[in-house]
């Protein structure tokens, strides 16, 4: 699955990224009274179709790749079910099973289909995870180099009716998606669904602080070994300068949606971005970007999504906009 839509972001890390440095006062108290030292482990790996680059603190290099290893296999088995690339997956079998029949799913599924409905209903249709038949139509799952003929307003009527999350049907283990030809986009959620149970299975193994950059999207828990939290520079994705004010986080996930690189175009050469309004089936470019900060990254990912196209985010989740467009 890959999860393009925040490509765009580029992130600059500062602190603890290179090489093991003592700051014994900032030591997490177990580690600090044991009198032990801590290294910075690091890796970089292909997962979901995306790069993923880790860092974890340990008192080994080998304890830091095993916590890598096993956030690494969470991110895979969570692959095989939201999936929207591989044809086996779940969420590909839901797809097919469209308007004909209601189909058991895992707990994994069930769980990320009824918060994507609590979204979609918080943020008054704005994030819907439906969209899939629009992103397919606007060019989104074909080649970025192959012009798209743009759809007319008859063609969007139809596959309007085609979105909506209410069309979701959950009952018990059991999902139906209620009419024939609907379709589910799970990059907007899955992501950040897969970053909580990654992180999730890191702080189960002995390390003290973890750090995870899933293209754009972050999640963190922690402090790194010389300052007190990490620090995040988000880049203006006009010009490339990093914002004024770096993002520092504690035990919290960041995720930002904008549409710049990933976009597609029209034999006329003009252009639009993959975050497309549900109840128009259009894309829309109303700012440069939202990033969102929250503790739980699937709900900063779902919700960065909703901000950036008008939805008015919960008091508990951090919203950060920069205006500028290309």
């Amino acid at each position: 699955m890959a999860i393009n839509r925040k490509q765009f972001l580029e992130i600059a890390v500062t602190g603890g990224m290179g090489a093991f440095l003592g700051g014994a006062a900032l030591l997490p108290g177990r580690w600090r009274e044991k009198g032990v030292s801590l290294t910075s482990v690091h890796r970089r790996s292909l997962v979901m179709g995306s790069i993923i680059s880790f860092q974890v603190i340990a008192e080994s290099e080998e304890e830091g790749y095993e916590a890598i290893r096993r956030a690494e296999q969470a991110f895979r088995t969570l692959e095989k079910t939201f999936s929207m690339y591989d044809s086996d997956s779940e969420m590909a079998r839901l797809t097919r099973q469209a308007g004909r029949e209601a189909m058991t799913v895992t707990e994994e599924s069930r769980r990320l289909l009824h918060f994507a409905k609590e979204v979609h209903q918080a943020s008054e249709g704005r994030f819907d995870i439906t969209i899939e038949p629009a992103m397919r139509r606007w060019g989104f799952r074909e080649t970025p180099s192959e012009p798209v003929k743009r759809p007319g307003d008859r063609e969007l009527r139809k596959i309007e009716r085609l979105i909506g999350s209410e069309k979701i049907e959950l009952e018990g283990g059991r999902v139906m998606l209620a009419e024939a030809g609907m379709a589910i986009d799970t990059g907007g959620i899955a992501g950040g669904y897969a970053l909580d149970k990654a992180l999730e299975v890191m702080k189960q193994t002995d390390v003290a602080a973890g750090f995870i950059n899933f293209s754009g999207d972050i999640h963190c828990f922690g402090k790194p070994l010389d300052q007190q939290k990490w620090t995040v520079h988000l880049l203006n994705p006009e010009t490339k300068e990093p914002v004024r004010e770096p993002v520092e986080l504690v035990n919290e996930a960041l995720s930002t949606s904008g549409a710049y690189q990933n976009r597609r175009y029209d034999e006329s050469d003009h252009s639009w971005g993959h975050l497309l309004l549900p109840d128009r089936a259009k894309p829309a470019e109303p700012v440069g970007s939202v990033t969102a900060v929250h503790a739980s990254a699937m709900v900063a990912d779902a919700w960065s999504t909703a901000a950036y196209l008008g939805a008015a985010a919960p008091e508990e989740v951090r919203t950060i906009v920069l205006t500028d467009r290309g």
